[in-house]
């Protein structure tokens, strides 16, 4: 017996090393992570890990003013860290930096190797779903990045296995449970939602009442401490811009009014739905039948955890997501990809229930006496069977296409941003700070301290054309009030959510500023002084 265990031990680790090769390969061909600072986050992870790793405290060193760095619990910084004591040489520790990062998506897929049989999914239906996850075009991209969604995953996995045996009575395990929930909370702020959905599930669910107040007991003080520290750092301010590199509840608070709260919860809600249909159907083109595709796709994935949930099957994971929901869509930033990753697991075992659901339907149809009932069934099946082929021949080609020359394509595009450095590097005095969109990135490969301008998410909700271009285009004045003496201009940044149709109108506006005098200029890179 113990020899067949250890045989299958190594077959399913063998596996999944196998699931492995995607990311890993993507990694390593990518290993100067051309993407670094698309997602401004990743960044800002990678300023504060240096930030630690001087000994300079948790600080954004790229900031005028070199404030605490209040906003990103410490954890992943704290890890990014080590590719700083490693090599402090940027951009060259780089690639141990992303390696680092990497690391949480095996610690996922051994999770998730224990989490499906506890759902009832075993066998080939298991390794499906892990191959489905690890192949996963959005998966490779945010494993192989600097940013903390893996990590907060596995922890949050290890959390609820744990929880799980803390519901049949350990108290152990209650204990272990909570400590790591804190620890996924220091991954990432959203972690809290640990907290609720586990107390809620070990005392009214489980009756487990004492592991409850274990489990809470255990994960509080890491709340806590994260809690105080930032507040006792807090930068005093009311500027918005500001704000929102430090703190995210008062930038809720700024970015969210009851006037438009109609407007973010709608958009959030489709933003919801989108970005969990889209981690199936992902977006490559401008499409509004993808885009409704993907949301069936996620009413589906929904429909299969609500069955699950029926059958006393996920209940923890299953309240754990509603919250995540909950959360994303009152928040002030639409739900993408990124941000339903946590619940990514848990989408893909609902979607293969609602799978075999509809299978078994479709089965009873086809053998319906009246013909028009089989051929409306038949119909539909194909239909079923060409969107899943659809969507796994979208995500292949993703991986196989898409994802390495959209990469190739970053990598170009950062050959004038470069260049546009190391001219700051050697023309701008040492003490000039700037306005730039990639702020941090100015800094770590310049040493001059920089800020951007983050466009009110109101503006984008309202559909505030005008507005936008407006905050886009005044420069002059969050300059100088901001003591920025420079400016870096590569383009419109259509990630704060501005429309193509209004870069023109924003590009025009600001080569045309009289206040701005250009000191040097590339094809996509100019760097202008403040007159």
């Amino acid at each position: 017996m113990p020899r067949t265990q250890t045989a299958f031990g190594v077959r399913t680790l063998t596996l999944l090393l196998f699931l492995l090769i995607p990311s890993a390969a993507y990694l390593w061909h990518f290993g100067d992570v051309p993407r670094f600072g698309d997602l401004h986050d990743d960044s800002l992870y990678f300023v504060s890990a240096k930030s630690l790793a001087d000994g300079g405290g948790y600080r954004i060193e790229s900031l005028p003013g070199e404030p605490p760095q209040t906003k990103y619990p410490p954890l992943y910084p704290l890890l990014l860290s080590v590719a700083w004591h490693i090599d402090a040489q940027f951009p060259h520790n780089l690639p141990i930096a992303a390696w680092i990062s990497w690391l949480a998506l095996p610690a996922v897929l051994l999770q998730m190797a224990a989490l499906y049989p506890a759902l009832g999914i075993s066998g080939g239906r298991a390794w499906l779903l892990l191959f489905l996850f690890a192949a996963n075009p959005y998966v490779i991209l945010f494993s192989t990045q600097l940013l903390s969604e893996m990590l907060f995953l596995a922890l949050s996995l290890a959390a609820m296995l744990l929880a799980e045996r803390a519901a049949k009575g350990s108290a152990g395990a209650a204990v272990a449970a909570g400590v790591v929930a804190g620890l996924a909370y220091l991954a990432r702020s959203a972690g809290l939602a640990l907290l609720l959905a586990a107390v809620i599930y070990l005392w009214p669910l489980r009756k487990q009442r004492r592991n409850a107040w274990l489990f809470a007991a255990s994960m509080l003080p890491f709340i806590a401490g994260w809690m105080i520290w930032a507040r006792l750092h807090q930068t005093a301010t009311n500027d918005p811009s500001l704000i929102y590199y430090l703190d995210y509840v008062r930038y809720e608070i700024y970015s969210v009014s009851f006037r438009d709260l109609h407007l973010f919860l709608w958009k959030n809600l489709d933003g919801f739905l989108w970005g969990l249909g889209g981690l199936l159907i992902p977006k490559i083109m401008d499409s509004q039948f993808l885009k409704i595709l993907a949301e069936v796709v996620a009413i589906a994935m929904i429909s299969g955890v609500v069955r699950l949930f029926r059958r006393g099957h996920a209940r923890l994971y299953a309240l754990f997501s509603l919250i995540t929901a909950v959360l994303l869509v009152i928040w002030h930033f639409p739900p993408n990809e990124r941000f339903v990753l946590p619940i990514f697991p848990l989408a893909l075992a609902g979607l293969l229930v609602e799978a075999e659901h509809l299978v078994g339907m479709l089965r009873t149809a086809l053998r319906h006496r009246d013909r028009g009932q089989r051929v409306v069934a038949a119909g539909f099946a194909v239909v079923v069977a060409a969107i899943f082929a659809g969507s796994l021949a979208i995500q292949l080609f993703m991986d196989a296409t898409f994802l390495p020359e959209d990469t190739r394509q970053h990598r170009l595009r950062n050959i004038d941003r470069l260049a546009a450095y190391g001219w700051i590097r050697s023309r701008v005095p040492a003490e000039a700070s700037f306005l730039a969109a990639d702020d941090v990135l100015l800094f770590l490969y310049t040493g001059h301290r920089a800020m951007s301008k983050p466009l009110p998410p109101a503006l984008w909700y309202r559909m505030d054309h005008a507005g936008m271009v407006s905050w886009m285009t005044d420069i002059p004045p969050f300059a100088r009030e901001h003591g920025l003496s420079y400016f870096l201009f590569a383009g419109v940044d259509l990630r704060q959510g501005v429309a193509n149709d209004d870069r023109d109108s924003i590009e025009t506006a600001i080569r045309s500023n009289p206040d701005l005098s250009p000191m040097y200029q590339a094809e996509t890179a100019t760097v202008y002084r403040l007159r």
